[in-house]
């Protein structure tokens, strides 16, 4: 049931790819939750609920994203407050969808880091690229410093099952677990 929107009420969603992530674009949860409230109460607006997830914008199977919208249409919610469009995702057209979705039910999206409040159809197109060929290049960025990284000989990933980093006078290696090995041979 969708209940009559409320202009003053919003709700915030906040992302990041990975709890320890911070930087210039991409702020700690902690910081975004701050943030919100204070965007809140700047423009007059009844925060009252957030979401955060801490996955890629890339994933579909975002929880909190789909509990969000799902809150928000039948919560009668009239804003939409994220640090920055890209929260909604990280190719252009789920940014876009998303953003144009939630403005045909009355819900207005609003970034605490840009202005949206006049943006054209051609600015959001432009926004939801650049964002796009961000997240690119951050993927690209990772991949390096990953093969950079096994190239001097670090194991990157999560060890498999059985083997444990040890961290001694000789420096940071890798051993097999005992009770561990054993399941794996079994």
């Amino acid at each position: 049931m969708i209940t009559a929107v409320s202009t003053a009420t919003a709700v915030g969603y906040f992302r990041v790819s990975s709890e320890a992530q911070a930087g210039e674009r991409h702020v700690s949860l902690e910081s975004q939750t701050t943030e919100f409230h204070s965007y809140c109460l700047a423009h007059d607006l009844e925060p009252i609920a957030t979401f955060t997830d801490a996955l890629s914008g890339k994933r579909d199977d975002r929880k909190e994203y789909h509990r969000m919208l799902d809150y928000v249409a039948s919560h009668g919610v009239g804003n939409v407050v994220v640090l920055f469009l890209d929260r909604f995702g990280r190719t252009p057209p789920e940014m876009l969808t998303r953003y144009w979705a939630l403005e045909d039910q009355g819900i207005k999206v609003q970034s605490m880091r840009e202005d949206l409040s006049e943006e054209s159809g051609l600015m959001l197109l432009l926004r939801a690229g650049i964002a796009g060929l961000e997240s690119k290049r951050t993927g690209e960025r990772v991949s390096l410093a990953l093969r950079e990284a096994v190239s001097r000989g670090k194991y990157v990933t999560k060890l498999p099952y059985g083997y444990a980093k040890v961290k001694d006078f000789e420096g940071e290696r890798i051993v097999q677990v005992p009770q561990e090995a054993e399941v794996v041979r079994l």
